[in-house]
């Protein structure tokens, strides 16, 4: 088992035949998110924090109603034209909240913020960029590269990295300084393109990845997540050892393979090992999830 969690290196010289193919393979999500819930209390899923996603006849996200116990208290409204959408909170006198640049393939290479908002917190531009599948392999804060994704030849995010040591890294995922969190994943395909461990430090919230504008899911439905690297004493290397405890996702699926529930468990190596259903309760999110026609 732990096999499968070692690190691998994955090159990143693919030629255009090459990404051709990996697409062609790679599934593409036939269900789509329209409730994310958090936080609720006993069986009423919606008493919590709830997101409520609308979708555009093209596929592209039209609107993102946020909630507690029902009560929605943000309303992003997504207006495209072209390659710039302008997204305000029409439940807030439609105050301006952010503006977007997507590429053809409809993810945003930059976020200009009008200030903290929703969306992310402590930066004002953010930029991205995408392989030839539309998965996303780098993001920049302000001009400051704070985190890139290797993706395997699965489509699956092989792992992302986290800023380890400032002076070691660079815009490849080979460089020194990344801590590098690594996931595995279960056979089934993730239908309704559920990002499950996000890459937080692209710094949008949870919400915004299930719009589809920083980039694609995986390609499977993610197993567990294993931070591999840890930043020694004096803080001049980043050590090439896993952390004390891990992340695992039971499966929780219908019929369709789309996730019903997501459940983070979080707990030693050992725990995992022998008995991962024992592992400590951590997190929890809940889904509602369509048909994309």
């Amino acid at each position: 088992m732990m096999a499968a969690l070692a690190m691998t290196v994955v090159s990143c010289d693919k030629n255009k035949i090459d990404d051709e193919e990996d697409e062609a393979k790679i599934p593409t999500p036939t269900y789509r998110v329209v409730k994310l819930m958090k936080s609720w209390e006993g069986d009423d899923k919606e008493s919590g924090d709830m997101y409520v996603y609308k979708w555009n006849a093209d596929g592209t996200i039209a609107q993102v109603d946020m909630a507690w116990a029902k009560d929605v208290y943000s309303s992003m409204v997504f207006t495209w034209s072209g390659n710039t959408v302008t997204v305000v909170d029409a439940k807030n006198d439609n105050k301006p909240v952010c503006t977007i640049t997507v590429d053809d393939q409809k993810h945003a290479t930059k976020i200009t913020q009008a200030a903290d908002t929703e969306v992310g917190k402590g930066w004002k531009t953010l930029e991205c960029k995408y392989d030839a599948n539309g998965f996303l392999t780098l993001a920049k804060v302000d001009g400051t590269v704070n985190t890139v994704q290797s993706i395997d030849e699965d489509g699956n995010i092989e792992w992302w990295g986290r800023v380890g040591i400032a002076s070691q890294v660079d815009e490849t995922t080979t460089a020194a300084g990344w801590r590098k969190k690594m996931h595995t994943y279960y056979s089934n395909v993730n239908a309704a393109g559920i990002h499950g461990e996000w890459d937080e430090d692209v710094k949008v919230k949870r919400w915004f990845y299930e719009t589809n504008l920083v980039g694609r899911a995986s390609a499977q439905i993610m197993r567990t997540a294993w931070w591999y690297g840890v930043v020694n004493d004096d803080k001049t290397e980043v050590k090439q050892e896993y952390a004390a405890k891990l992340a695992y996702y039971p499966l929780n699926v219908d019929a369709n393979n789309c996730v019903i529930v997501e459940t983070k468990l979080y707990d030693t190596k050992e725990k995992y090992e022998t008995n991962p259903d024992s592992m400590g309760a951590d997190d929890k999110t809940a889904f509602v999830c369509e048909k994309i026609q």
